[in-house]
């Protein structure tokens, strides 16, 4: 599987016995490239699909703890050798793997089942940081396999694909700019 540049999947492992099981899903060795200051949880109903946005600070940390989560990923940082990349992951709860998304990658969650993801962020959220466009906007490159998702109002009233990248490298730009 091809990702974009900084983006990772990690097959976690799962010790069982009779008890039960348990997962590591987060090491501090595994050189992820995230210090984390905030975990979330979130539970999502079938059809439902978050982003797409893309973060100019803060990498995210995720895994599908139950059910499916599809996971969108478009690279919109000029730099980068993957620049203009986009696919598409399936993580499953069943299966136990974590994703690694850093700034500059724009990704959307799409859970087609009833699905319980857990994930971290290297920064607290901040409107600035979040920046993002239409789920559906073709110059994204990602098959969704669904047609009506269900939708936040955010989500549902969001710009395009060229916006969201024009707005990205404009507060990266303004970032830059205030650290010299």
């Amino acid at each position: 599987m091809r990702l974009p540049i900084g983006c990772a999947v990690r097959e976690l492992t799962t010790h069982k016995d009779p008890r039960g099981d348990l997962t590591e899903i987060f090491r501090d060795e595994w050189e992820s490239g995230i210090e984390p200051v905030q975990w979330n949880f979130v539970r999502s109903q079938p059809n439902v699909l978050r982003g797409v946005h893309v973060h100019v600070v803060h990498s995210d940390y995720l895994v599908c703890l139950d059910g499916t989560l599809v996971l969108g990923l478009a690279d919109v940082r000029p730099e980068s050798p993957t620049h203009g990349m986009s696919t598409t992951v399936t993580l499953k709860g069943s299966k136990m793997q974590a994703a690694l998304i850093p700034p500059g990658v724009a990704h959307g969650f799409h859970f087609p089942e009833p699905s319980t993801l857990c994930y971290s962020v290297s920064h607290y959220w901040n409107t600035v940081d979040e920046i993002g466009c239409r789920w559906d906007d073709p110059a994204l490159g990602f098959d969704w396999q669904v047609r009506e998702p269900a939708l936040s109002p955010r989500d549902t009233t969001a710009g395009t694909a060229a916006e969201m990248t024009r707005q990205y490298l404009a507060v990266r730009e303004q970032l830059r700019a205030g650290r010299d």
